[in-house]
């Protein structure tokens, strides 16, 4: 028998010394049971979602830096639009503290307004991510305006806002001062801000590389998961779960005549091709039974899940039958013990792929020799990115089954055979509850939800930085322009074109973006193995690093190209004087 044991640890207790005693008390009773591991009851509940959530909480940090980018950048405009004024005011007297204490508090109030601001929109947002969301996700109903929520939001902002409020104020004790420094407004440069803008577009490329790379990687990912090979087809087939426990049907001298009668009336239905049944459907939550079966002294396998199985059953479901035949008719409980093996199965027992007429032995189910009549395609029985196991099908009218899922394959969209279904099956006998009864597309669906979700959520994320990239770019691109428009001027009147001209800008803007890919690329590959728990199999491979690297660069050039294109309309003789 099998069972779970939750246990609470006394004071003082670790969880190793717990596992150490529970082996040892399980090898005292049960010496030929198998060891199995405590693990923390919330890691259990939380599972995979936890990890899943961990990532995406990194993700939205990255776009969080990426925006603060942005307004670093604008905030660096802004001071040196001010210089003057800040001049003015050191002249007057104001200390050096007193100016970045001005500079830091405007941050702050800003922050405080776009957190105020971001709240409303997070509201709205939490609502249509909940309406997205799989229900395997909405494991508990979060309010944005939890005190929690608003505790963090509000450290956050202050964070943001001092950060980012005295990136810019560094700048203020660089400044000159004296009648120099009043004479123009674009002549004298603020010393470091070049190197602060190249660094802050340096960071907003690496993140949004990695960002992009992730996105790739799981959308790769998602798709191969689409377009895996389940062993069956999912297409137009109806599915109905029926438990004849508690029923007049529960005798086992009975047991197979409920399945017989409704497999009658399935079929019976206009438009169903074929129908049949068993007892663990694949895509769903089941907890499957295996046994060790026997070929000979030398060839067996040692863990093969057993399912009960109707006729029609593998042709209902699209799974290819490779070698021997199917179960008939015939196959009733006092006649010769048969059963279907898979793939996996004949590849475990390492004899060749022909094993038809060959003789199984196990103690469980039934303990008596069973023959081997067919061997079917292996099905993922778990979903698309499941590991295959060797199976065994028996009769079902050859074991004691209490619960069955009926499937029946029919013409066009399967959604209006649903009720056609459901109420046949009732026609045999109203007190067998027929329940969960859905499409096998919509389990399949199921099954993805989580994937789904996750690829969505990142590929949303990663748009998203790559957009405020983009903004970042285009806005450093074009006040380098403003504050370069006499030196432009003076290019073009003295023989360079509006084109070289922009080619230099563009070269010069891209140069930090590339340092900055140069470093993405690297935490890229890092970051590829934290992608797991969002979706199995996801890696950020090279195609997917060098893909998103090109994606940014072409993004990026075309920012900047865009914002280099008054240039071509600049006059010159204005641009002279632009002082």
């Amino acid at each position: 028998m099998w069972g779970e044991t939750i246990a609470r640890l006394k004071n003082g207790v670790s969880a190793a010394q717990a596992a150490r005693l529970f082996d040892a008390e399980r090898r005292r009773l049960k010496p030929n049971s198998l060891a199995t591991p405590l693990l923390p009851l919330q890691s259990q509940l939380a599972g995979s979602i936890r990890q899943a959530s961990l990532v995406l909480f990194g993700l939205v940090a990255f776009v969080l830096l990426i925006a603060c980018a942005n307004v670093a950048h604008l905030l660096l405009s802004r001071v040196a639009e001010r210089r003057q004024e800040l001049v003015i005011r050191s002249s007057l007297g104001a200390s050096r503290a007193r100016l970045v204490q001005q500079l830091v508090t405007e941050s702050m109030l800003l922050t405080a307004a776009a957190a105020c601001a971001g709240l409303g929109v997070a509201r709205w947002a939490s609502r249509l991510a909940s309406a997205a969301q799989p229900a395997q996700l909405a494991t508990q109903d979060y309010a944005i305006l939890d005190w929690r929520v608003l505790v963090f939001a509000a450290a956050l902002a202050v964070l943001t806002g001092m950060l980012f409020g005295v990136l810019p104020a560094m700048l203020v004790g660089r400044m000159q001062s004296g009648v120099d420094a009043l004479r123009s407004r674009s002549s004298v440069q603020l010393s470091g801000a070049g190197s602060m803008r190249a660094a802050l577009l340096a960071v907003q490329g690496a993140l949004a590389l990695v960002l992009l790379a992730g996105s790739l990687a799981m959308g790769r990912s998602f798709l191969r998961l689409m377009h895996t090979d389940l062993g069956f087809r999912t297409d137009r087939v109806v599915t109905l779960n029926v438990t004849t426990s508690g029923t007049r049907w529960e005798d086992n001298s009975r047991s197979g005549e409920y399945p017989r009668e409704s497999l009658q009336r399935l079929r019976a239905i206009p438009g169903v091709e074929s129908a049949g049944a068993v007892d663990y459907l694949p895509l769903m939550e089941n907890m499957y039974m295996a046994s060790t079966y026997h070929l000979d002294e030398r060839h067996s396998v040692s863990s093969a899940v057993f399912n009960a199985a109707t006729p029609d059953y593998f042709r209902s479901m699209g799974a290819r039958l490779l070698e021997g035949r199917d179960f008939d008719a015939n196959d009733r409980e006092q006649s010769e013990r048969v059963a279907i093996v898979n793939q996996e199965f004949v590849r475990q027992l390492g004899i060749g792929p022909h094993v038809v007429s060959r003789a199984l032995t196990s103690k469980w189910p039934s303990g008596k020799p069973t023959t081997i009549v067919g061997v079917v395609e292996t099905a993922l029985a778990w979903g698309p990115d499941s590991k295959p196991v060797a199976q065994v099908f028996l009769p079902a009218e050859q074991l004691d089954v209490g619960f069955l899922t009926f499937v029946a394959r029919v013409h066009g969209n399967p959604e209006p055979y649903l009720a056609a279904c459901r109420a046949a099956m009732q026609q045999v006998d109203r007190e067998v509850p027929v329940y969960d009864v859905k499409t096998l597309d919509a389990r399949l669906n199921d099954v993805l939800a989580r994937p789904r979700f996750y690829t969505t959520a990142i590929l949303f994320l990663a748009a998203f930085a790559l957009l405020l990239a983009i903004v970042g770019i285009y806005g450093a691109a074009s006040y380098a322009i403003a504050q370069r428009t006499h030196e432009i001027g003076v290019r073009i009147a003295v023989g360079a074109t509006p084109r070289s001209v922009r080619g230099l800008l563009l070269r010069q803007s891209l140069v930090p973006m590339a340092i900055g890919g140069v470093a993405g690329i690297a935490a890229a590959a890092l970051f590829g193995r934290y992608l797991e728990p969002l979706i199995s199999g996801a890696e950020a491979t090279s195609a997917a690093v060098a893909a998103a690297a090109i994606a940014l660069g072409l993004a990026a050039a075309l920012a900047v190209w865009m914002a280099t294109a008054r240039i071509v309309r600049m006059d010159p003789a204005a641009a002279l004087r632009a002082e």
